[in-house]
């Protein structure tokens, strides 16, 4: 009877979920790859075929696996996500596009796919696109902090300084353990010529963290502050 369970592929796919949870990759995949061997149909093997081969690197295998185990169950979130995610690694968004628009049919209220296609967006350089669906989840989700740090980075990446601020001060209160926040206000204010503000955020940082890495940068950056701050009174004696 033992020898029976052991040609069984449900044998062979606890087997690779168990190697799996150990880091054995290279047992698991060997394991998993038993199982569809044995039964063509097992989605769970694929998928976890898939999943050895995208952390290995793999991501045509891990997307040709997929696509199997799709054609099984098309309807499968899991699948659908993690073929988005092989296609943005390989860097072929427009190729994740249509993955991630049948997993949200599929289950709308989860944010991280949603936060996903705005990613998307991001890297198309669609960035009205990425703010408004941003702004939706946050609409959708006041507490979802990482739509606010997203949509803050992405006004900061394109230059909004004012709204970024705007986002980066409301974070402060959603979230006031979240120090990068400091830094990220410093910088605004700093891209905004209102030194006062920058260095009163970037000292309330590493008054939270002093044994932070950015100790002596930021220390440096706010020397440097003082010195343009100075330098920019000193014109203005003159002028007058």
């Amino acid at each position: 009877m033992g020898k029976n369970i052991k040609n069984k592929p449900e044998y062979f796919l606890k087997k690779a979920e168990i190697l799996y949870s150990k880091n054995k990759l290279k047992e698991a995949l060997e394991n998993y790859l038993r199982t569809i061997f044995l039964d063509r149909k097992n989605v769970k093997a694929y998928i976890g075929a898939a999943t050895i081969y995208k952390s290995t690197g793999y991501y045509d295998k891990a997307l040709n696996y997929l696509s199997k185990a799709e054609t099984i169950e098309p309807d499968n979130y899991i699948i659908l996500k993690e073929s988005a995610l092989c296609e943005i690694i390989r860097g072929n968004p427009e190729n994740s596009l249509k993955y991630i628009m049948k997993a949200i049919v599929l289950n709308p209220e989860n944010m991280d796919i949603q936060m996903q296609l705005a990613l998307i967006h991001e890297i198309l350089e669609e960035e009205d696109m990425a703010l408004k669906i941003y702004q939706k989840i946050i609409e959708t989700d006041p507490n979802y902090i990482r739509a606010y740090i997203q949509k803050a980075t992405l006004y900061m990446h394109i230059g909004d300084y004012r709204n970024c601020a705007k986002l980066f001060r409301k974070i402060q209160k959603l979230k006031p353990d979240y120090n990068r926040s400091l830094i990220a206000l410093g910088i605004c204010f700093e891209k905004m010529n209102n030194i006062t503000s920058a260095k009163r955020y970037y000292r309330k940082f590493i008054e939270k963290n002093p044994l932070t890495p950015d100790y002596f940068v930021l220390k440096y950056k706010m020397k440097e502050l003082n010195k343009n701050n100075s330098t920019k009174k000193q014109n203005l004696y003159q002028l007058v």
